[in-house]
């Protein structure tokens, strides 16, 4: 392999891009505007390998670097077999002509106790049960008060001092190390509640902890705090989809509002949230808001629905299970099945669930 240095971060991509199977390797200083030149390579040349190297690389640079398939970002200093290693990936999803990484759907909540880690856990439990495609972690996100180990009675493994360290460090190997095995099939991956390490965790080594989960499983679910974090906009522009939870109170639809316009803010309107409703009741009652009423107060329509089983959602937490596993049969747990067909078909979740529920 030879290398060829350009002075001009722009002329670097050019060559890349009209030599076949260049990567570009882009070093950040403040000669060019960073983010301007990644959008360009999106928009002209996507199909190009690369790498960005730098410290403190501008969160809107970072969401593009994330939602291009075949480009890495690395933190200096970097050694050589980090550095080999960055270019094996970039080059293997180039050769490829797909993107070798699994799935990535991203659960967060409109206000507290909406059931968006109930949805996490089920997502990710039916998913690993799958005959095929079927290797899942789910990810807790929330350092401050993520429920996904309590719910499935578990360990949190993930220590916090190594998402404080350089996102090189990170690879498979350190991954595994902290993942905790839930005896039903899913892999977790959640840290104990604590502030303490906050103002520390590095944002790169979020997004890399992320980046190797997805390049190990099939399919990563990440259960993700509703308030902000430094790393909320690269992580809802790199997910597959953007799932918002939310009840059916008016004070819960405006919060899912406000949630969804945020994220597509952040994402620069690349990602595209979905609004779930949960505890769809059997009847909907006068004094009950109805799905059409709801999707007048949100402002755009309803993706999917989840029924209301008080009995199924407490013996989940109770047992430290899925819902299929406490209850199987349970309403949850089908409309589950139904909202990741439709995710994985790109088929509208509600057109005749929404109809049923607003004649009942």
């Amino acid at each position: 392999m030879s290398l060829t240095v350009h002075a001009d971060a722009a002329d670097a991509v050019d060559a890349a891009g009209k030599d076949a199977g260049g990567i570009a390797v882009i070093e950040q200083d403040a000669s060019f505007d960073l983010v301007e030149l990644m959008i360009r390579i999106s928009q002209e040349q996507p199909d190009l390998p690369g790498i960005v190297v730098g410290k403190n690389v501008p969160v809107l640079a970072v969401k593009h670097i994330i939602a291009m398939s075949r480009w890495d970002l690395m933190d200096v200093p970097v050694n050589a077999d980090e550095l080999k290693q960055s270019v094996s990936t970039v080059t293997r999803r180039d050769s490829m002509g797909t993107d070798n990484t699994g799935r990535c759907w991203s659960v967060t909540g409109s206000v507290g106790g909406c059931g968006a880690t109930l949805l996490a856990v089920e997502l990710a439990y039916q998913i690993s049960q799958r005959e095929t495609n079927n290797s899942v972690c789910l990810v807790d996100l929330d350092f401050f008060d993520g429920a996904c180990a309590s719910y499935l009675n578990c360990p949190s493994s993930l220590n916090q001092s190594a998402l404080t360290q350089s996102a090189d460090r990170i690879d498979e190997a350190l991954l595994q190390a902290f993942i905790s095995r839930h005896k039903n099939g899913i892999h977790l991956l959640s840290a104990p509640r604590s502030d303490r390490l906050w103002n520390t965790i590095k944002p790169e080594a979020i997004l890399k902890v992320l980046d190797v989960a997805c390049s190990t499983y099939d399919h990563v679910v990440i259960d993700l705090p509703r308030w902000p974090t430094p790393w909320t906009a690269a992580v809802v522009t790199g997910s597959d989809e953007n799932l918002v939870m939310s009840e059916l109170t008016v004070p819960a639809l405006h919060a899912a509002r406000h949630r969804v316009e945020e994220l597509e803010m952040l994402s620069d309107g690349l990602a595209q949230p979905r609004i779930l409703l949960n505890r769809m009741a059997k009847r909907m009652f006068s004094n009950t808001v109805t799905v059409s009423q709801a999707e007048e107060a949100i402002g755009r329509p309803v993706y999917a629905t989840i029924s209301s089983d008080w009995e199924a959602a407490l013996a989940s937490v109770n047992f430290g299970q899925a819902v299929s596993q406490a209850k199987p049969g349970n309403r949850i747990s089908k409309d589950v099945e139904a909202l990741i067909y439709a995710l994985e078909h790109g088929e509208e979740a509600t057109s005749s669930t929404i109809k049923a529920r607003r004649s009942a």
